[in-house]
């Protein structure tokens, strides 16, 4: 492990060393864990956008939409007739 010396204000300082206490952990161990949720949050966060910019691309894209435009008839269409129990072989 890295030890890290950081400041807080005197307010933060005091309302997680309570928090921590409550959870029966050490202070440390609570801002361990709420570095590790925001950098999730943070990681994730960042996915969606670059999600949303892909999908903006692909909707400016021809080829891409004409197969999601196929995609979205072929999803409409009713499946085969399946055979009664076809589960039990």
């Amino acid at each position: 492990m890295v030890a890290l010396s950081i400041e807080l204000p005197e307010e933060l300082a005091a309302a997680s060393l309570d928090v921590a206490r409550g959870l029966g952990v050490s202070r440390s161990e609570l801002i361990r864990r709420a570095l590790e949720h925001e950098i999730a949050q943070a990681r994730a966060a960042a996915e969606r956008r670059t999600m949303a910019e892909d999908l903006r691309a692909m909707g400016c894209d021809p080829v891409a939409r004409r197969f999601a435009q196929d995609l979205d008839a072929a999803l409409g269409e009713p499946l085969p007739p399946e055979r009664e129990a076809w589960w039990k072989g």
